[in-house]
C-alpha cells in the first residue's frame, strides 16, 4: 500500500428498519470523499434521514461495475476515501463489489470493513433453526429451473439451506424446491425489520401454494434427516390428540407430512400404532 492510498470502505446499510444504521456507518459516511451505491434512490432515503451533508454517490450496480472499476481504482490510489454500500444490507452477499475489494487488496489498497446489519444473518438468528452441522448460503438461485436442478443436485441432503427469494418468483421457485428437495420444513423470514415483517415456519408444499407475496424473503430449509424414523419430539402427541378430536389416519398423515416433511407412509404406520 503507497502512503497516498485511500482506504475502500465496505459499509453495511439497513435492510429495512433505518433505525438499524450503526454509528460507526454514520461516521464513515460523513468522511468519505465519494459513495458508491447500489441504489441512488434508496441512498437519499438513509442521506435524508440523517441529515448526511451531501456527497458525490454514485450508481455501482452489477451491469456496470465492471466499467467504473478502473476509475475507482484511481481515486483511491490518489488518497480518496470511498465507501461501497449495496441497495440494502452488508455488501457482496448477493450484491455487486466484489470485484472491486478484490481488485482492491490485490493493489495494495486498504480495505476496511464497517459491518451491520444482514438478512442473513437477521433471519437465521430469528429461526431457531440448528447451525451445529452448518449451512449452505444460496443467495438468489438462477431464474431458469434447469440452472436450479443443477445448482441443487450435488448439495449434502443433511445441511440447511439459506438462499435469498424476490416476490416475483417466489411461488415459480418454491414450486421446483418442493419438487427436487422434497417436501421440508422451512422457514420465511419476510419483509425483515419491515412493518409487515413475516416470520413463519411451514413446509414448503404450503410455502408453494402461495402465489402473491410483497417484498424480498429469506428463505431457510431444513436439511434432509438422514437418520431412519426420525421423529420430532411432538409428533406422537400432536398424533394422538388429532385422533382424539376424531380426525381419521389418513387425513393426520397428510396433514403432520406437510408440516414436518416425514414420509405420510411413516405418520400412517405410527398412528396407526398409536391408536391401536
Amino acid at each position: 500500500m503507497t502512503e497516498k492510498s485511500g482506504i475502500l470502505y465496505v459499509v453495511a446499510l439497513p435492510i429495512g428498519n433505518l433505525k438499524d444504521i450503526t454509528l460507526r456507518a454514520l461516521e464513515v459516511l460523513k468522511e468519505v470523499d465519494l459513495i458508491l451505491a447500489e441504489d441512488t434512490r434508496s441512498f437519499k432515503k438513509l442521506e435524508r434521514a440523517y441529515s448526511l451533508s451531501p456527497k458525490e454517490v454514485i450508481s455501482f450496480y452489477r451491469e456496470v461495475e465492471t466499467e467504473k472499476e478502473e476509475k475507482i481504482i484511481e481515486l483511491l490510489k490518489e488518497g480518496k476515501k470511498i465507501a461501497l454500500c449495496s441497495e440494502a444490507g452488508t455488501p457482496l452477499l448477493s450484491d455487486p463489489g466484489a470485484r472491486l475489494v478484490r481488485r482492491a487488496h490485490l493493489e495494495g489498497i486498504k480495505v476496511e470493513s464497517i459491518p451491520g446489519p444482514s438478512a442473513l444473518t437477521t433471519a437465521l438468528s430469528s429461526s431457531g433453526v440448528d447451525l451445529s452441522k452448518g449451512f449452505i448460503f444460496l443467495g438468489f438461485l438462477p431464474r431458469k429451473e434447469k440452472e436450479i436442478k443443477e445448482k441443487l443436485k450435488d448439495l449434502p441432503q443433511g445441511l440447511t439451506l439459506v438462499l435469498f427469494l424476490p416476490p416475483h418468483r417466489f411461488s415459480k421457485t418454491l414450486k421446483i424446491l418442493l419438487e427436487i428437495l422434497g417436501d421440508r420444513q422451512a422457514f420465511l423470514a419476510r419483509e425483515l425489520t419491515k412493518y409487515h415483517e413475516e416470520l413463519t415456519w411451514s413446509s414448503l408444499s404450503e410455502l408453494s401454494k402461495r402465489e402473491e407475496i410483497k417484498g424480498e424473503s429469506t428463505l431457510i430449509i431444513e436439511g434432509k434427516e438422514e437418520e431412519k424414523g426420525f421423529q420430532p419430539p411432538s409428533l406422537k402427541e400432536e398424533i394422538e390428540n388429532l385422533l382424539k378430536k376424531g380426525l381419521k389416519i389418513k387425513e393426520i398423515s397428510r396433514r403432520l407430512s406437510q408440516k414436518y416433511g416425514i414420509s405420510s407412509k411413516e405418520i400412517y404406520s405410527l398412528a396407526k400404532d398409536i391408536k391401536s
